[in-house]
This record gives structure tokens, C-alpha cells and sequence, in this order.
């Protein structure tokens, strides 16, 4: 079993390291609408196709902050303030999609805004260790 988690684990690795910001913006974003959906389902207790809305529209927002970022500063940052900065960035785009799509009060989109970026942040440090480990 051991050995099944660390091939795939080299392979996770491996293809990770063969593409690009724009490929990993895809995987990030793949990863970012599962963690939105969620996350809008539990906080506004939204119906499937609302918080699937929700959970579609602003991690594609969000995946271009992604791009941008991992495209123009991926060098120039420290892997923490990349992240930091990522996730300011990423709180101001969910509060204001939640507040749009759900009708909701802004600090009920503050508090989705904060604890999906923060799941999020996790997933970005991630992608990005694991893609910088293979490049370096």
C-alpha cells in the first residue's frame, strides 16, 4: 500500500512540474470550485444550483487571480507573501460574488469570504510548493 501512495504520489510530482502557470490555474481552479461549493452550501445553506453558481463563477474569477499572480511573480515573491497577497485578493472577490448572488448581507459574505480563502490558501500553497519543488 505503501508503495501504491508513493508512486502515485511521484506522479502527482512529476506531472505537476510539466506544466505551466495556466495548467496549474486549471488543477487549482478544479480544486477551488469543489471547496466553494461546499462552503456556500453550508454557509448561506443554498440550494445545489446556487451554491453550484456561486461555486463555478468566482473560483474562475479567482483562477485568473491565480494565473496573474503565478505568471508575473512566482520568482519575484517569497512562496508566504505570494500567498498572502493571493488571499486578500481572493476575500474582496468572494464577498463581493456572495453578496451578489446570494443576496445576502455583506458580513454574511465576509464570513464565506474568509473561511473559503482560507481552505483555499491552503490548496494555492500546495499547488505551488509541490510545483516549485519540481522545478527548482
Amino acid at each position: 500500500m505503501t508503495e501504491l501512495i508513493l508512486s502515485v504520489k511521484k506522479e502527482v510530482d512529476t506531472k505537476i512540474s510539466e506544466i505551466g502557470s495556466l495548467g496549474l490555474a486549471i488543477v487549482y481552479t478544479v480544486g477551488h470550485i469543489i471547496i466553494a461549493w461546499a462552503c456556500a452550501t453550508l454557509i448561506f445553506n443554498a440550494s445545489f444550483s446556487l451554491a453550484a453558481a456561486d461555486a463555478i463563477i468566482e473560483p474562475i474569477i479567482n483562477g485568473f487571480w491565480f494565473y496573474l499572480l503565478h505568471q508575473f511573480f512566482k520568482n519575484q515573491l517569497s512562496d508566504i507573501f505570494l500567498t498572502v497577497i493571493y488571499t486578500i485578493g481572493h476575500i474582496i472577490i468572494a464577498t463581493l460574488c456572495a453578496a451578489v448572488i446570494f443576496s445576502v448581507s455583506i458580513n454574511l459574505a465576509a464570513l464565506d469570504a474568509f473561511v473559503e480563502p482560507i481552505i483555499n490558501a491552503f490548496w494555492f500553497y500546495f499547488l505551488h510548493k509541490i510545483w516549485k519543488k519540481s522545478n527548482s
